[in-house]
């Protein structure tokens, strides 16, 4: 019957390293890599299917490559950009002892450039999704505040 026991410490100790506050970054590094690369999956997968099936001509195994190809490119990428950017922003909070805003900002543009920078086809989508993001945002504040340069 030792099992059960064995179990139990087990899973307390898992539990009690995970809430420790020096491994907090780490793990958060580790889980936004996870989750990257889960959600570049279930985005690229449907997506791929429907594109390739309705405009791609050849066999059934080249189509089959296809999908997974590009599956596994979106999912990289986006486990890779989350790895960078968690890690970065973990790093600049270690060395300035606070998080700032700033940190996020050079974080993402550095972990952009890095992952997103290389010309092809995954990469041009996401980076046309990205700037729609932040055009559209910009446009909303826009509207809230108003142009930064308007007449009194």
């Amino acid at each position: 019957m030792a099992g059960p026991d064995l179990i139990k410490t087990l899973l307390y100790t898992v539990n009690n390293l995970l809430q420790q506050e020096k491994y907090k970054a780490a793990l958060a590094v580790l889980k936004g890599f996870r989750n990257g690369a889960v959600y570049g999956a279930k985005i690229r997968a449907p997506h791929a299917l429907v594109m390739t099936l309705l405009f791609r001509s050849g066999s059934l195994k080249d189509k089959l490559r296809a999908i997974l190809k590009a599956t596994y490119t979106h999912s990289r990428n986006l486990a890779y950009f989350v790895f960078t950017y968690k890690g970065l922003q973990a790093l600049q909070e270690k060395c300035q002892g606070k998080s700032l805003q700033s940190h996020s900002f050079l974080a993402a543009c550095v972990g952009g450039w890095l992952v997103f920078g290389n010309n092809n086809n995954i990469n041009s989508q996401i980076n046309m999704y990205l700037l729609s993001r932040i055009l559209f945002a910009l446009s909303r504040l826009a509207v809230e505040k108003g142009p930064p340069c308007s007449p009194p």
